[in-house]
């Protein structure tokens, strides 16, 4: 008590917790509506994946990611519920899923995850991130795992009907990239949300960066070639191939490519040279009948970069394809369409080089440009024809002697420089298909190991 009344309390202190308000619901009420199309869905996959990737550097991985977990927020996607993550973390990591009891939502979670595993990473998150794309895309999660042939042809291979038509409208590269990022075998899965986002838009993968030496680099490389041999010289005054490589070991060169470079030095071998594409004209058609492409590269593409060129022939042809491997090889075929061509790509790696052959037999084509214009033009122009000339008075004369081998004469010359030009754009697109090929397999490929590398053991028969 005081003189003026009861003593005055203190304000009472709340402890309060302030979080952001999300007005605009989660995705999975946008799904409810019916399912989204490719820009819509790929711009919200995108917003996630760099959510996710943030979070994987700080070393967290979500593990629960689907739509009911992407909010938005005046229109911007957030991920939300990190408690999945939190509990584990806070429990110590993986004591928490070491009972093998899976955490995470049945159709989403990754196939490790769902296995109960727990040594996970980042793309556990990438399987979720493309199971959340393919219901955007589909209007419903997969039915399946794809198999291990499903990944490396980029393609899911049992599908229902409507999934399947679904996916045909958003394109085989998207299908191609949602096949990887859902891969059953977590070292065939794309690698991280960033990559996934940049395949299903398209982007080609980076090249590995090559090791570039500059002139002072060369200048240690040859000095401490001088010390290693003045301290240890051999009894020719020469080094050894073991000298050489533990010199090259020291500049980061890996020694199968010293041994590869002095196997060639040895034996003077150079990569046979590429024949020229065979493009033989037909003089009464205006064109090929058949398009032949051949490049030859140094090295050895390793089995493991294959979906990397499929991926490329994809690209370019537009058409997904049916792949076949054999032994170090594999042929990508045309799936028989609406176009109805006959396309061959084959890439077969042997005796230290990798050869690339395009082939095309043009009869399709052919057939549809002079029997089209031929059929529709010719056939359907010779009743008007008929018409005037009767209109003329020289139907019995010898006016149609002349006008019908003329309108003939002139039907074949519109179908020959049709055919003309389209075999001109068809021989340029597979050209600059044979070119990146090449580009990409230069980069690809590695050296063979010393004594294999063979020009002469190349010759493949061709078909």
């Amino acid at each position: 008590m005081t003189a003026d009344g009861p003593a005055a309390r203190p304000p009472a202190a709340y402890l309060f917790y302030v979080m952001p308000y999300i007005d605009g619901g989660s995705l999975r009420q946008r799904l409810d509506a019916g399912r989204l199309d490719a820009n819509e869905a790929l711009a919200i996959a995108g917003s996630v994946a760099d959510a996710l990737t943030y979070a994987h550097r700080m070393g967290v991985f979500h593990r629960d990611i689907k739509p009911e977990n992407i909010l938005f927020s005046q229109g911007h996607p957030v991920v939300g519920d990190f408690g999945i993550a939190k509990a584990i973390s806070t429990a110590g990591g993986a004591n928490l899923t070491r009972t093998g009891f899976p955490l995470g939502t049945p159709g989403y979670m990754s196939p490790e995850q769902a296995a109960g595993l727990t040594d996970l990473d980042e793309r556990t998150d990438v399987y979720s991130l493309a199971v959340v794309v393919y219901e955007m895309l589909v209007g419903e999660i997969p039915g399946r795992w794809p198999t291990e042939e499903a990944v490396r042809m980029g393609r899911f291979l049992e599908l229902a009907a409507a999934h399947r038509a679904r996916l045909a409208q958003v394109g085989v590269v998207i299908e191609g990239a949602l096949v990887r990022g859902l891969a059953i075998r977590h070292d065939q899965r794309t690698p991280s949300p960033a990559t996934l986002i940049a395949e299903l838009r398209g982007a080609p993968a980076p090249a590995p960066p090559r090791r570039q030496y500059s002139e002072d680099d060369v200048r240690e490389i040859v000095r401490l070639a001088a010390e290693r041999e003045a301290s240890n010289p051999t009894a020719s005054g020469a080094m050894t191939i073991g000298g050489i490589e533990a010199l090259a070991a020291d500049v980061g060169i890996p020694a199968d490519l010293v041994r590869s470079a002095a196997q060639s030095l040895s034996t003077g071998a150079t990569p046979p040279a590429a024949p020229v594409a065979p493009m033989r004209r037909n003089r009464l058609i205006g064109g090929p009948t058949r398009l032949f492409y051949e490049r030859v590269v140094e090295g050895e593409v390793p089995e493991a970069e294959f979906p990397t060129l499929v991926d490329e022939i994809r690209r370019v042809v537009q058409n997904m394809g049916q792949v076949s491997q054999l032994g170090r090889s594999f042929t990508w075929s045309l799936v028989r369409g609406p176009s109805n061509r006959s396309l061959e790509v084959v890439v077969a790696v042997r005796a230290g080089y990798t050869r690339i052959t395009i082939q095309e037999n043009l009869g399709t084509l052919i057939g549809g440009i002079f029997g089209g214009i031929g059929g529709g033009v010719g056939g359907g122009g010779l009743g008007p024809l008929f018409a005037t000339l009767a209109k003329a008075g020289v139907l019995a004369g010898p006016g149609i002697a002349i006008a019908v081998p003329l309108w003939l004469l002139t039907v074949f010359a519109t179908a020959r420089t049709t055919y003309y030009y389209a075999s001109r754009k068809r021989a340029r697109s597979l050209e600059h298909l044979a070119d990146r090929l090449e580009a990409m397999a230069r980069e690809l490929a590695v050296p063979a190991p010393p004594g294999l590398a063979d020009p002469g053991r190349l010759a493949l028969p061709r078909r």
